[in-house]
């Protein structure tokens, strides 16, 4: 009998232990403002857009490793050629990557948006400036203790090549919108990629508009005038209506999906 109530004890016990072990190892969710990468996985999803690609854990992981920074409007990031010696997730806002080229000209290489990386960079130098586009929030992780991170952590590893390789494709999409003749589609699809990193686009069908119509020139490699000829040209065909400079109202979704998809 004394044996049997000291086995029901010990089992006691032992739930508790492991209660109390399960609850220490829950760990809680992470404050929204914690960094997060969104992408598009490579397997197989239920969905076709971005997903979160990061972990509460992984979260965490770099959150503990990352410095937070408010950068004005209009402030340079970095400028190419200078040393990489940090890489950066943006939490809020809109930054641009553009290069100075001896013509005078500045291509904008790339617009960086809420849960987008950047600052890769090539044999230990950037290789672009990057600017932000509006008041901007970032996570900046120093290159050696993420590196350190990421040797550590192969699942980490695994997402982040997700985010580069979503970026990659991205690019690659960016490429062909550029070569397509008409002014008009290459408006539609940087419009499109603003209203799907717009949450309010899903709401009320309203784009904002953070940067300049030269900055829209710049990226489209087009002149300010075609890209004022293509706002207007949506305008009167009823797709879009141009609030401001800064907004526009989705009138007619499905055409503007045509017309972005029609390289």
């Amino acid at each position: 009998m004394e044996a049997s109530i000291r086995l029901h004890c010990l089992a006691n016990a032992a739930v508790a232990a492991m209660t109390q072990s399960a609850t220490i190892r829950r760990l809680p969710a992470p404050p929204p403002d914690f960094p997060m990468l969104r992408g598009i996985p490579l397997s197989e999803t239920d969905g076709n857009g971005p997903v979160p690609l990061l972990s509460n854990r992984q979260r965490q992981e770099l959150a503990s490793i990352a410095a937070r920074l408010n950068v004005p409007r209009r402030t340079i990031v970095y400028r190419e050629h200078t040393p990489a010696e940090s890489v950066f997730i943006v939490a809020h806002g809109v930054v641009k990557a553009f290069r100075d080229l001896p013509s005078g000209k500045r291509p904008v290489l790339a617009f960086h948006f809420a849960e987008d990386i950047f600052g890769l960079a090539e044999n230990g130098f950037y290789v672009n400036t990057l600017q932000a586009v509006t008041d901007v929030s970032l996570f900046r992780m120093p290159l050696e203790v993420l590196t350190e991170t990421l040797a550590g952590d192969a699942q980490l590893q695994l997402q982040f090549l997700v985010k580069v390789t979503h970026e990659l494709r991205e690019s690659q999409r960016h490429t062909i919108a550029i070569g397509r003749r008409d002014a008009v589609g290459r408006v539609a699809s940087l419009l499109r990629t603003l209203a799907d990193n717009t949450a309010r686009a899903e709401q009320s069908g309203t784009i904002d508009i953070p940067m300049t119509r030269s900055d829209i020139a710049g990226y489209l490699g087009l002149s300010l005038e075609a890209v004022s000829r293509a706002c207007r040209r949506l305008e009167q065909s009823g797709i879009v209506n141009f609030v401001d400079r800064h907004r526009a109202q989705v009138r007619d979704r499905r055409q503007l999906d045509r017309l972005a998809s029609a390289y």
